[in-house]
């Protein structure tokens, strides 16, 4: 049961971050109110709104706004704690952020960041032809990230536990943008594939694969849980 509706989510439908915003709200069972936002235009409204111009953003009562990616997730898990996401333990917890922030942080700067600038942004734009050598240099770094989450996966279920957490969250958001544009190379691990059908079978995962943003088309298999 979702709680009554006291957010507005600044997101756009292929950032990663804001993907993972929608899905810990949909676990938590936090009803919000989605707006799209094209944090590369810097609307002088939004940036009124939220001076890091970026997105997510999460507005609450009176118009309060949080946007530090950090901080909106410890402000969810400490306001919503019936649903914990971060692990029991102080060691889990320990763990589950280290995980976090490597999708967050080096993930994203070494593959999302590359591929999304020149593959979405860049096509929505009309900014031109992209740069192959970033993108080269992307799907080159994709491969040991790639090869990070089978080793995680050979402990658990899922990536630092057999329950899920706020990792597993962080790291499918920002596989799930690039599948949309069909740059995940799901052949080289069986079972990091095999973890990312588990993620994308969850009802908080569903509405992702329902996003729609021409003139890109997702792949044939982005929508299908068992692909």
């Amino acid at each position: 049961m979702t709680t009554t509706v006291i957010y507005k989510v600044y997101h756009h439908p292929l950032c990663p971050f804001s993907r993972k915003l929608r899905i810990v709200l949909l676990e938590k069972g936090i009803a919000a109110q989605l707006h799209t936002e094209r944090p590369w235009e810097r609307r002088p409204e939004y940036l009124a709104l939220n001076p890091f111009g970026t997105t997510p953003a999460l507005q609450y009562k009176q118009g309060k706004v949080l946007a530090s990616n950090y901080a909106l997730f410890e402000f969810l898990e400490e306001a919503y704690p019936q649903l914990n996401l971060l692990g029991q333990s102080n060691e889990m917890r320990g763990i589950t952020r280290s995980v976090t922030d490597w999708f967050d942080n080096k993930f994203y700067n070494e593959v999302s960041r590359y591929l999304i600038a020149e593959k979405i942004i860049k096509v929505l734009t009309h900014g031109g032809a992209p740069n192959s050598e970033a993108i080269r240099a992307a799907k080159n770094n994709i491969l040991y990230h790639i090869d990070y989450l089978d080793y995680l996966l050979q402990a658990h279920r899922y990536l630092v536990d057999d329950r899920v957490t706020l990792a597993d969250f962080a790291a499918a958001a920002q596989l799930s943008v690039l599948d949309y544009i069909g740059d995940i190379p799901w052949q080289r691990k069986k079972r990091v594939k095999e973890w990312y059908a588990l993620i994308k079978s969850r009802p908080s995962f569903r509405p992702l694969l329902m996003d729609s943003v021409p003139p890109l088309t997702p792949p044939p298999h982005y929508a299908n849980p068992d692909f």
